[in-house]
């Protein structure tokens, strides 16, 4: 976690929840087509943390934390839900996390990339969770903010190299 510039923070953990969940249980056409049923304005309550195995890195530091994914629902639909929520629940842990660590300004919006930037069902439980705006990003490519941080880093140092 690091302040970028102009204030902004980039904030980074490491969680083992997440899209290797999502592939687990489901497909891509599946996560599309199941993704627009669910009904944000009605969470489900399950509280999942999401894990394919043992052990998590971020928020919570722990090689033996055991996946939570049950009680398991007959519908698809509301699986997914339960899922997409527990990975939510768990980001909202990190931001925690870091604001109890002094990171400062509180969060006031997340600008998102990667795969799940595309689903907007996805979007909705994260800014319900989060309490504040999740927006795409313009390049939704998570090696294009990369690039653009490099970028500025090296037109801040006026084009030289920099030992760390």
């Amino acid at each position: 976690l690091r302040v970028v510039w102009d204030g902004l923070w980039l904030a980074g953990g490491a969680s083992n929840t997440g899209g290797i969940v999502l592939k687990k249980y489901f497909s891509e056409s599946e996560l599309k087509d199941l993704s627009e049923q669910i009904d944000v304005a009605k969470p489900t309550g399950l509280h999942y943390y999401p894990l394919v195995s043992p052990g998590e890195r971020f928020p919570i530091a722990d090689p033996t934390l055991k996946p939570k994914l049950d009680p398991k629902p007959d519908s698809r639909v509301v699986f997914l839900q339960a899922i997409l929520e527990g990975i939510g629940e768990t980001e909202a842990l990190g931001y925690q996390f870091m604001q109890d660590l002094g990171c400062r300004p509180p969060l006031k919006r997340v600008i998102t990339t990667g795969g799940g930037a595309r689903n907007p069902t996805w979007t909705l439980i994260r800014q319900n969770l989060l309490k504040v705006p999740v927006t795409k990003a313009k390049h939704v490519e998570a090696a294009f903010g990369s690039a653009k941080l490099a970028l500025r880093a090296r037109e801040s140092t006026g084009g030289t190299r920099t030992s760390s």
